[in-house]
């Protein structure tokens, strides 16, 4: 394996992504992206799963720190 985050498939169940994501299963939802599972709601949640994170250079904003410039 080369340290690249794999998409966490949505038929997942959430126990079992929420381990692997390192948050709580309530906090689990799912990528805008690629429709994965991924660590989207609570303290440290990201938009986007970490394949998509890494896809895109990384730079995103936390969860709360989503703004839009319209």
């Amino acid at each position: 394996m080369d340290g690249v985050p794999e998409r966490i498939d949505p038929s997942t169940d959430r126990v079992a992504a929420a381990i692997l994501l390192g948050c709580a299963p309530h906090e689990v939802g799912y990528c805008p992206r690629c429709l994965g599972l991924t660590h989207r709601y609570g303290r440290n949640a990201r938009v986007l799963c970490p394949a998509c994170a890494v896809m895109s250079g990384g730079q995103q904003p936390a969860g709360d720190a989503v703004r839009r410039d319209d």
